[in-house]
């Protein structure tokens, strides 16, 4: 079939003002159309219009949902209208409705920038397609992307699926949802009525997203039976979020959990609490909600920043703990804690990998100069006052024991981020070993940048480009510095995350055997440019960072 050549882009306000009829793939089969410079693939919706480029087709912007503007504000994803003309998908939608990245003014932030064109916006409930152009039955890839519950976005330079899809092995998807405030205020006990689906909007986001993956991505050559979900830092979170929720049982088939540790959602009581104080800061009554139908975007966000400074932080204590705005367990689309006490029974046979990097803070304590400059004696200091006389010794023993080419501050970096980040990651493990239908795999990512002088180590979002095969693209340069080794670990780690996506084992050339986890022997994949199996976390260290986080948390260890 002849090349497409329109130039015609249905209005989107049009588009995604929707209809409220449900559209079934009976309504429109999806079929490939045309190999081209401008391939066409027909969705439940419209056919789309992408564009083809050195062997891989992208579809930017398709809207899965309406925009979330006026009434839809705090209501579930509402179905998008259906198109008859070609939706020309060559721009990225708008982000979400977001404060600024956790990440920003750091070495790293310009690999995050999305396109100059694309703003934070109403119309954001959007997705992202690159598929090889022979692309037939593929695994599919889906990336919930990082920031936190607060920011960040699916069209982030160093999240570019074109490399990966080019490999011909997968086919990827990149996706925005609702993020702060608006994703995740839940208004449904204090005002019911039309509020009384407000809950969980962000995770419902991303339930219409992968919705809208199993009906429509065989036409862009995916296989909806082999869907991964995976993502990093709060995309880690979304993933173990997602695998608690018993409505996206079947929507995804393996997962992947990059530094993001989630074990436990927010309780109705808290979720009602930050509701109410979302209320005051926009001025509205309980008596009076239909306020809320004419809210714009920047007065929620507004709203949000002073709801945020009064609960004192996205934090409590450690990452992975809730606070702020976080899902809650509502009793219907969230009914438990995904990991506790034991594996929720939504993800309990879908296999999963964990891991983390080796110096996770040192992305975050930028501000701590003297962290990065420690001698014996500044890093014995430390350790002291963190973790007492009675356990600073030992910790310190272990710590040198097990990275003896190490400087100091790169080992209080190790032993900190172990401590504040790799204790959740653990638990999550642990917990699915003793507990899921479905093996898990361990990994630590431990190679180290030469960027700001070598001093960030193997920071937060380190393996990202490694993932993507980005690390030598513009972005990827940006946190690698490039050259030969870093493709040639790109090549590897890509693979090995591709693997796990076709088979639900973790494998690739050059790598030992990759052991499940079980709470025994703990063995993980150490990655780096001669990767080796051990210990994901030494276990007498574990076992004092977990009593110490839980303590801290006040739960039970």
């Amino acid at each position: 079939m002849k090349p497409v050549t329109s130039d015609f882009r249905p209005s989107r306000r049009a588009m995604l003002a929707g209809t409220g009829a449900a559209l079934t793939l009976a309504a429109l089969p999806i079929r490939l159309r045309a190999q081209s410079a401008a391939p066409l693939v027909d969705t439940v919706s419209g056919a789309v219009q992408g564009v083809a480029e050195n062997g891989v087709a992208r579809f930017l912007g398709i809207p899965y949902a309406q925009s979330i503007a006026g009434e839809n504000r705090f209501l579930p994803p509402q179905p998008v209208a259906p198109w008859t003309d070609p939706y020309v998908a060559d721009r990225h939608a708008d982000t979400a409705p977001q404060g600024p990245e956790p990440v920003d003014g750091t070495p790293v932030t310009p690999a995050f920038a999305p396109p100059d064109y694309v703003e934070a916006g109403d119309d954001c409930l959007a997705l992202n397609i690159w598929a090889p152009e022979d692309a037939e039955g593929l695994p599919v890839m889906v990336w919930l992307h990082g920031g936190g519950w607060q920011s960040g976005s699916g069209s982030c330079a160093i999240y570019d699926g074109t490399n990966l899809a080019s490999r011909g092995d997968v086919v990827v998807v990149t996706i925005n949802h609702r993020l702060g405030a608006h994703g995740l205020t839940d208004f449904s006990r204090i005002l019911g009525g039309k509020w009384g689906e407000s809950d969980n909007l962000s995770v419902k986001d991303m339930v219409a997203a992968l919705e809208w993956v199993q009906g429509n991505i065989a036409g862009f050559g995916g296989n909806p039976d082999t869907v991964t979900i995976f993502g990093e830092s709060g995309g880690g979170w979304k993933v173990n979020t997602l695998l608690g929720v018993p409505s996206a049982r079947g929507l995804f088939h393996r997962a992947i959990v990059q530094s993001g540790p989630l074990t436990r959602f927010h309780t109705p009581e808290a979720a009602d609490d930050i509701a109410r104080k979302m209320l005051g800061a926009l001025g509205i009554s309980t008596e009076a909600p239909e306020a809320l139908n004419d809210v714009t975007m920047e007065q929620v966000l507004e709203a949000e920043r002073a709801v945020q400074a009064d609960l004192g932080g996205m934090m409590s204590g450690a990452p992975g703990f809730p606070s702020g705005f976080w899902p809650v367990i509502d009793g219907d689309f969230i009914t438990r804690h995904v990991y506790d006490p034991d594996t929720a029974p939504a993800g309990s046979d879908v296999p999963v990998m964990v891991g983390h990097t080796g110096t996770e803070f040192t992305l975050f304590m930028l501000q701590d100069e003297a962290a990065y400059n420690l001698d014996a004696a500044g890093l014995e200091t430390r350790v002291m006052g963190m973790f007492g006389e009675d356990n600073g010794p030992w910790l310190l023993e272990t710590y040198r024991r097990d990275f003896p080419d190490y400087e100091p501050s790169a080992l209080w970096f190790r032993l900190f981020s172990d401590y504040m980040m790799g204790t959740l990651s653990n638990e999550v493990l642990d917990v699915r070993a003793r507990s899921a239908n479905a093996p898990v795999y361990a990994y630590r990512f431990n190679w180290m940048t030469p960027i700001m002088d070598g001093k960030l180590y193997s920071p937060h979002t380190i393996e990202i480009p490694f993932v993507f095969d980005n690390a030598t693209t513009d972005a990827g340069v940006i946190m690698t510095g490039g050259g030969d080794e870093v493709a040639a670990l790109a090549e590897t780690v890509s693979e090995a995350w591709v693997q796990f996506a076709k088979t639900g084992v973790p494998s690739a050339p050059g790598l030992p055997d990759w052991p499940a986890y079980d709470t025994e022997a703990r063995q993980a994949m150490h990655l780096d440019l001669e990767s080796t199996v051990a210990p994901y976390i030494d276990p007498r260290a574990e076992s004092l960072f977990r009593g110490l986080l839980w303590a801290q948390a006040g739960l039970d260890n």
